[in-house]
C-alpha cells in the first residue's frame, strides 16, 4: 500500500493512494518505483488523468499482467474548493456531507494500471464544502474477515464516518482501527491496512 500528498504544477494539491497486487520483497520494490514516478510527475502535470495515463504507459511493459496496480489520485483546489480526480480500478473513496448528511462513493472511473494498454480513464470532478469527511482507504480494511469469513465490508466504514461526525479525522481514524480489530476479533489482517480521513475546514 502507498499514500502520498504531492502538489501539481499550479499549486493545488495532489493526494494518492494506491495498492499493488501481490506481496513481498519485488511488490515492495514496485511501489517505490510508483513512489518516484509520481514525485517525479504530478509536480509537472495539471491533471489527475494525465499522471495515470503516462504511469500506465511507463509500466505496462515492464510488469506481467499477473501484476497491477489500483489508484486513486485527486486534485484538490482550495480556492474553488473543486477536487478533481481519475480513480484506476481503487476502492471506491468515500465523502460524507454534514451539511445535508449526504454520502458520495467516488467509485472507479478506469481500469487498474498496468492491465491494459488501451487505458480508458477519465476524471470526475465534486465539490467539497466546509465540513465535508473524505475517506480513502484499501481493500485490506473492506475485505478483513472474521473468524466465519464475513468481510467488513464499505457499509461498516460508512456507518462509522456517519456517527463519528463530531470526532476529528485522527479519532475517526483510531475509531475504525478499533472497530476492525473487533470485527477480527484481533487477528492479524492478511492484508495491508491503510486509510486517510481528511475533514475540509
Amino acid at each position: 500500500d502507498y499514500f502520498d500528498f504531492v502538489d501539481f504544477k499550479d499549486g493545488t494539491h495532489g493526494l494518492v493512494m494506491a495498492d499493488v497486487s501481490g506481496h513481498g520483497v519485488s511488490a515492495g520494490m514496485f511501489m517505490s518505483s510508483l513512489q518516484t514516478a509520481f514525485h517525479t510527475l504530478v509536480p509537472d502535470a495539471d491533471s489527475p488523468l494525465s499522471v495515470l495515463e503516462r504511469i500506465n504507459r511507463l509500466y505496462i511493459h515492464n510488469i506481467n499482467f499477473t501484476t497491477f496496480v489500483t489508484t486513486f489520485l485527486g486534485k484538490y483546489d482550495p480556492q474553488t474548493r473543486v477536487m478533481s480526480y481519475a480513480n484506476a480500478g481503487h476502492n471506491s473513496a468515500y465523502l460524507y456531507r454534514m451539511t445535508t448528511n449526504e454520502e458520495f462513493w467516488l467509485r472507479p472511473t478506469g481500469p487498474a494500471i498496468g492491465l491494459m494498454e488501451k487505458f480508458n480513464l477519465y476524471k470526475q470532478d465534486i465539490k467539497l464544502e466546509s465540513g465535508d469527511i473524505l475517506l480513502l482507504y484499501t481493500d485490506g480494511i473492506t475485505e478483513a474477515a472474521n473468524h466465519q469469513g464475513l468481510l467488513w465490508g464499505e457499509d461498516r466504514l460508512a456507518d462509522i464516518i456517519r456517527e463519528s461526525v463530531d470526532l476529528s479525522a485522527e479519532q475517526i481514524i483510531q475509531k475504525i482501527l478499533r472497530t476492525l480489530g473487533e470485527h477480527t476479533n484481533g487477528q492479524p489482517f492478511v492484508d495491508d491496512v491503510t486509510l486517510v480521513v481528511s475533514r475540509v475546514a
